[in-house]
Order: structure tokens, then C-alpha cells, then sequence
């Protein structure tokens, strides 16, 4: 490819290219203007060569012309004898070598009124001078054109071109006038004086007028009839149309019809003599409108301009020749010391800033910038120490800041779920610091067995001072939580006195701290200067606590007087918390994501669990604000309030409620040991109680349910005399298990077929099993007798 080629390759094709385009420019401008101007001299030539020729016929037919009229005055002003006319055309043919003879025919009886025809004529045989008379020699000539013309017409006329048969012998015109006189009292035209013209003379000049080597002439008459070509078989053979119908050619017609009809032009022309392209050039007699033609081949027309341009195309190969070789000289000298620093710099490229530059002996430019390489050398070298000593500081930054996030991400709860033992509430958080990290926090922690602190928060700022600043807030904010005697807004309190001490970066956080109690689903929170938490209910509706709050924490120490706000929960309601990394998230058309989105987002997302509800909000968030970088730390937090419907005890009856999760397999495991321990219930029935519910459980769990939302799965049992009654109910696939293949536990380990063993065991721990479908649940019943 040639932006890969060498430079000095690019120079030399470059300028030769562009010297070839400007000689082609040239030499087809030379040879356009050239074949004009030859056109056209050849156009005047031609024309100068026309009007000799056309002037010498003219004059010899205009000497004939006042010849036979002078003749005619004599004749019409006496009558003359036979004697006298006979006298008369024997001298104007005796005394004019142009005349080949001349006749005076008269009209019938116009002579004499005994002699209808008469018409003496003399013409030459050699040096001899014969008479004829052509009334008694057969010859009826007042059938003939010479004749008939000059009669019908009344005026003199040239006649076409013709072999006078009988008269001359020879192909002639005749040049007829009209006599008018008083014949016999008779006042009318009493015959017709004639001279005839032998054509062999203008057959002669126009057969010696040459134009270039193989060019030619032709005259034909004014019906179009060939008087002279180059194949003398047409002449009196063939017209100008016969030909050009015979040949199809109705460029020669249209050519034709020019010529006849007295015009004159310079056109393109195909010669049956010749092969390509030729030119003629055709104009009229005025005379006789006979019309004269020449014709010449293009390819001798150009002769000398194509050889002209022949030796300007050789010396045009040769001067670039020349010029190749000039430029390949300069552009070698040019270029090989631009190679020599080119192989420098790719060195440098390399890291070998070691490279002697050799000095340059020259000041133009390739020495300049030999000298720039030298500088450049040494600037590179010190640069490249500099940026070894800021990598290694930058490296062992960011060493430091991933040992921070991972610090900072240690400090915030991130395995859930984090109480697998307690089923009053789900809760899930997420975070995403903008950089390695970051100023938001979340965090939520157990202050006695009933009250759950939670808080989300997010500091000024970004980076290393809002991760510390974050860090001191959470460790207070814990220390006081467990000393507040259960108040949020005390908490708050505390909190931010110790934030305004010393806090000259003035840094500040916005947060928002609550307590849950698990018992009863009441919320004490305090708003300080954070966005407002959403609940999500149960219902599907969605609600924004717009409560007072204070302002952020770490600005002023002076104590907010309306902090504190209580929110009372229900069974199903979730609570949504979040930073303005979610709100404030931009699109790629610098359009924000809004909390008007967020809750628009989290309506009818009553039936989903936090993680799938916080989950879901990231997704669109991210989707949202693809395509730009987050500028904002993003943190998530939310708390769904299940309440006490897992555990119901009355007496010896007890009823647990709980999730198709088999994460809540354990805790449901410790509330069965704890209400057998309480019943006095003995191990060995308690051990085959919590086997059977896990059995069946568990693989309603793993099999019962094909969608991801959350389901109850119900475990009631009573205390009775002889054992205990269990009974399950779900809302899983309908499955019953005791159409389950008993498995043959005498064959081999090896052969037996997976599965069916669980259910075995259950009915042998059990002395009563039933199944039966109610509407959409499963219904299993079971009876455990005493064991022990």
C-alpha cells in the first residue's frame, strides 16, 4: 500500500505524477488547439483551391456564353440565308479552340415554309472541320434536352451533361439561347443557337487538383450526376444518390442534397476510397449550378501534427526520465539522514535512550531537527526517571487505596442474609463506591434481641478524606447507638457533636438512622439532611416519608429540635433507603434518573424480596446511565417487614410459618427443638419431628416451585396423648408423595435408583401419612407416635 512505502518513494511519485498529469495537460492541449487551427487552415486552403478552380470554368463558360449570344443578337436583328448561318457557325467553331461545335436549330418551318426541320451544325474531327446537318441525319433533335430546355424556359441554359450521339460523339453540355425574331410574320421563337462544350478539359482540371497524397475531386451536375470521379465507371453511370442508397449511407443523401440544392460546407465524410474518417468540402458552379467536391482522409490531415506530438511525447519520456533521476538523487540526500533518526526513534520507542545521534553538518531544516533529537533525548531520559519514581509513588498509592476499599468494604455488612435465624424481617444493601473509594455507608446492627439500628448515609466530597470521614461516622455512630438508651434522635445528637470537633476540612454527612423494633414493626427514625426513604406496601403502592429532618451532620453543633420520627410498619411493608449516586445518575444526554423514577420503579414491588427489589433498581439505574461514568458513590438499602407470622404458640399447639428458602430450613429446625423442649417432648420424637419437616420441606423447596417470587410454606403441629400431629401446607405444584416408588433397600448401593429413600423414611417414622390437594395448596397430614 503506499502510505506504507518509504518517503523518498512517496516524493518521487508524488512529483512525477504530478509533472505527467501537467505534460498530459499540455500535450492534449497542444493537440486540440493544433487540430483546430490545421481544420481550419486546411478549411481556407481548400476554399482558396475551390475559388481557382471554380473561377477558371466560370470564365471559360462565361467566353462561351457571350459567344453564342453575341451570335444570337446578329441572327435575330436580319434574316439570313442558309449560306450566311452555315458561314456563321463554321467561324465561331473555327475561331474559338474552347467551342467543339455549335448548331442553329430552327423551330418547324420557321427557316422556310418548305422545310420543316433545319439545323445546320459544325464541330470539330481532329484538325478537320465537318457540317452536319442534324434534321437529315436522324437525329431528331427537338427531342433533345439542349433543345427543349431552352424552348420550354425562354432563356439560355446550360444543359446536364450528356454523349452526343449522332452530333459530337462525346460527353458535352451544350449551352443553349433562345432566338427571338420576326420569322415569317411570325412573332415567336424561331429556333434555338447552341455551342458545345467538350468536358474533357474540366474532366482535366479537376482531375489534376490534389489536396494531400490521396485526397480528390469530383463535379457532378445539377440533377447530382458524377461528371467527374476517380472511378470513371460513375461518370454518366452513377449520381450522388444511386450511390449513397447502394452504399446505405445517408450521411452521402443528406451530402447530396447540400450540393444539388447550391450550398456550400465543411463536413465529415466516409470515402469509399479510403478507410476512417475523412473531410469534405463542396461549393457550386454559378454557371450552370453544377456543384464541386473535395475530399481528403483525416488520418493526412493530422500526419504532421500526430508526428509533432510523437517527438513531444519522446521528449516529454525522456525529461522525466531525467527528472526521476534528479529527484531520486535529492530525495535520497533528504531522506537518508530522516531514516537515520527515524531507527533513533524507534529505538526510544523501545526504551534505548542510549543511542548516539550523530552530529549534523547542515542548518536547514533535517539539521534542526537533529539538533531536536538531541534535546529530545536527554528530556526523555529525565522523564523517564521521573515517571519511574511517580509510578512506583503511584503504584504504592493505589496498593494503599485497594487495602482502603477493602478496609472500607469490611467495615459494611455485605453477606446476606445476614440473619438467617430471624424471620420477622428480610433486609439486603448494596454499595458502589465511584472510585477505589468512597463516602457512602450503610449499616445495620442488633441492639438488644428486639431493636434493629439501620442506617444509610453519604459524606461531601469523594475519595480518601470522605472514606475517613465515613469511617469515624460509622464506629460513633455504633458507640453511641449502644449507649442511647434506644433513641434515634439522641443518637443523631451525639453523632454530630463529636463531628463539629476539630473538623477543619469541613466535611459533613447526610444520613438517616432508624430503629426497628422486630415485635411490632415500629420505626424511630432521624432525618439528618438526607434524601427521603420510600415505603413500599403491601398493597403495591408506594409512599415517600417526607418527614422534618435536620440538617447534615458535621456542620453545626446546635441540636435539632424536630429529628425524630415514628413509622409503623406492617406485615408486607418495605422499607427503601438510598444515596444520591441513584437519583443524580446521568444518561448520555446529561438527563438525570430522578426519585421520580425511583418510585415509579418500586410501585407493585410489594411481592419481591430486598435483594430482588434492590436488584431490579440497579439494573435500570445502570441501564439508564449507559454509556457515561458514574459520578456519584451508589448505596442501596432495604428492609422488608415480615413480622411474627412464622411462629404462633397456644398451649400444645404451635404453627411456623416460612419462605420457600432453605436458608430458613435451621431456623424453623431451633423453633421445633425449643417448642419440644418447652412441651417436654421427648428427643427421640422431637429428632423424628424435625426430620420429617425437613425431609418434605425441603424438597417442596428444591422441586414444588417454577418462578422466583417468595411463597409461605405453613408447619402446624399439636401435642396429643399418643405422639404428635403434623400437618404441612404449601401452595407448590400439586405433588403427593406416597405415589413415590418405594426404593429396594435390599439391592446393592450401587444398583439402587436415586431418590425415594427420603419418603420411605418418613413413613416409617410416621404411623399415619395422607395427602390431598385443596385448591391451589398441598395439604400432607401426619401422625409421629411417641418414640422413647
Amino acid at each position: 500500500m503506499f502510505k506504507n512505502k518509504r518517503l523518498a518513494y512517496k516524493l518521487n511519485v508524488s512529483i512525477l505524477s504530478a509533472v505527467f498529469v501537467i505534460f498530459a495537460m499540455i500535450l492534449l492541449y497542444n493537440y486540440y488547439v493544433s487540430r483546430k487551427l490545421i481544420l481550419k487552415n486546411v478549411q481556407e486552403n481548400t476554399k482558396n483551391l475551390t475559388s481557382s478552380a471554380i473561377n477558371k470554368s466560370e470564365g471559360f463558360f462565361k467566353v462561351i456564353e457571350k459567344i453564342v449570344l453575341n451570335a444570337g443578337y446578329t441572327i435575330q436583328d436580319t434574316e439570313k440565308s442558309a449560306e450566311e448561318v452555315e458561314l456563321m457557325l463554321s467561324g465561331i467553331v473555327k475561331n474559338n479552340d474552347e467551342i467543339y461545335g455549335s448548331c442553329l436549330a430552327f423551330s418547324p418551318y420557321k427557316f422556310s415554309p418548305r422545310v420543316k426541320y433545319f439545323a445546320p451544325y459544325y464541330f470539330e474531327k481532329g484538325d478537320s472541320l465537318l457540317y452536319k446537318d442534324l434534321a437529315n441525319s436522324g437525329y431528331y433533335y427537338p427531342d433533345w434536352a439542349w433543345y427543349r430546355n431552352a424552348i420550354d424556359k425562354g432563356k439560355p441554359v446550360w444543359s446536364e451533361p450528356y454523349y452526343d450521339e449522332g452530333g459530337g460523339n462525346v460527353l458535352m453540355t451544350t449551352y443553349s439561347v433562345p432566338l427571338y425574331q420576326k420569322c415569317r410574320q411570325t412573332d415567336s421563337i424561331c429556333g434555338v443557337i447552341t455551342a458545345d462544350v467538350s468536358l474533357k478539359w474540366l474532366q482535366k482540371i479537376v482531375s489534376q487538383i490534389k489536396i494531400f497524397e490521396t485526397g480528390y475531386a469530383f463535379l457532378i451536375s445539377q440533377k447530382g450526376t458524377f461528371i467527374t470521379y476517380p472511378d470513371t465507371s460513375f461518370v454518366m453511370h452513377e449520381n450522388i444518390f444511386s450511390l449513397a442508397e447502394k452504399t446505405n449511407d445517408p450521411d452521402l443523401k443528406k451530402i447530396g442534397d447540400e450540393m444539388v440544392a447550391g450550398h456550400e460546407d465543411f463536413a465529415p465524410f466516409n470515402s469509399r476510397f479510403h478507410e476512417g474518417k475523412c473531410w469534405i468540402y463542396y461549393t457550386h458552379l454559378t454557371n450552370n449550378d453544377w456543384s464541386l467536391g473535395f475530399v481528403f482522409p483525416e488520418d493526412e490531415l493530422y500526419a504532421d501534427l500526430h508526428k509533432l506530438n510523437q517527438m513531444l511525447i519522446l521528449m516529454a519520456v525522456a525529461g522525466l526520465a531525467m527528472l526521476l533521476l534528479i529527484i531520486i538523487s535529492i530525495s535520497n540526500r533528504v531522506t537518508r539522514p530522516l531514516r537515520r533518526l527515524a531507527l533513533i526513534a524507534e529505538g526510544f520507542g523501545k526504551g534505548n535512550f542510549d543511542i548516539t545521534i550523530p552530529p549534523s553538518t547542515s542548518n536547514d531544516e533535517v539539521g534542526s531537527l537533529n539538533k531536536s533529537f538531541g534535546h529530545m533525548q536527554a528530556e526523555l531520559k529525565q522523564y523517564i526517571e521521573n515517571l519511574k519514581r511517580t509510578t512506583s509513588a503511584k503504584e504504592k498509592i493505589e496498593s494503599e487505596l485497594k487495602i482502603a476499599r477493602d478496609i472500607q468494604m469490611g467495615m459494611i455488612p455485605r453477606n446476606f442474609p445476614a440473619f438467617s435465624d430471624r424471620n420477622e424481617f428480610d433486609i439486603y444493601g448494596f454499595i458502589e463506591p465511584a472510585r477505589e473509594v468512597g463516602g457512602d455507608l450503610y449499616d445495620f446492627f442488633f441492639i438488644d434481641d428486639h431493636h434493629l439500628c439501620f442506617v444509610i448515609g453519604d459524606v461531601s466530597g469523594k475519595g480518601m478524606p470522605a472514606a475517613l470521614f465515613m469511617a469515624i461516622t460509622r464506629t460513633i455512630l455504633r458507640a453511641e447507638a449502644q449507649m442511647a438508651e434506644v433513641n434515634a434522635s439522641k443518637v443523631i445528637e451525639l453523632v454530630n457533636d463529636y463531628l463539629c470537633r476539630d473538623n477543619e476540612s469541613n466535611l459533613f454527612v447526610t444520613l438517616i438512622f432508624g430503629i426497628l423494633d422486630t415485635r411490632t414493626g415500629v420505626i424511630e427514625f432521624a432525618n439528618a439532611g438526607h434524601n427521603y426513604p420510600f415505603i413500599v406496601k403491601r398493597d403495591g403502592s408506594v409512599s415517600e416519608l417526607k418527614n422534618t429532618h435536620c440538617i447534615p451532620l458535621g456542620i453545626s453543633n446546635i441540636p435539632c429540635k424536630k429529628a425524630g420520627t415514628v413509622y409503623n410498619l406492617e406485615a408486607g411493608d418495605t422499607i427503601f433507603l438510598y444515596t444520591d449516586g441513584i437519583n443524580e445518575a446521568f444518561d448520555s444526554n446529561d438527563q438525570q434518573y430522578t426519585s421520580t423514577r425511583i418510585s415509579d420503579m418500586l410501585v407493585n414491588k410489594a411481592h419481591l424480596t430486598p435483594f430482588e427489589l434492590v436488584g431490579q433498581l440497579i439494573k435500570d439505574v445502570q441501564a439508564f446511565s449507559s454509556g457515561t461514568e458514574q459520578s456519584d458513590d451508589i448505596s442501596v438499602l432495604a428492609i422488608k417487614y415480615i413480622g411474627n407470622k412464622d411462629l404462633n404458640e397456644s398451649g400444645n399447639d404451635c404453627r411456623i410459618v416460612i419462605q420457600n428458602k432453605a436458608d430458613n430450613l435451621p431456623a424453623a429446625a431451633e423453633k421445633i427443638r425449643s417448642f419440644c423442649h418447652d412441651n417436654k417432648v421427648s428427643d427421640e420424637t422431637c429428632f423424628a419431628l424435625n426430620l420429617i419437616v425437613e425431609e418434605l420441606v425441603f424438597n417442596t423447596i428444591s422441586y414444588g416451585y417454577n418462578d422466583d417470587q417468595s411463597h409461605d410454606i405453613t408447619i402446624s403441629f399439636s401435642i396429643e396423648a399418643d405422639g404428635i400431629q403434623l400437618e404441612i401446607t404449601d401452595d407448590a405444584i400439586a405433588f403427593n408423595p406416597l405415589d413415590a416408588e418405594a426404593p429396594d433397600i435390599n439391592a446393592a448401593i450401587s444398583e439402587r435408583k436415586i431418590g425415594g429413600l427420603g419418603i420411605h423414611l418418613v413413613k416409617n417414622l410416621s404411623d399415619s401419612f395422607s395427602y390431598q390437594r385443596a385448591g391451589s395448596n398441598n395439604i400432607i397430614q401426619i401422625h409421629i407416635p411417641n418414640h422413647g
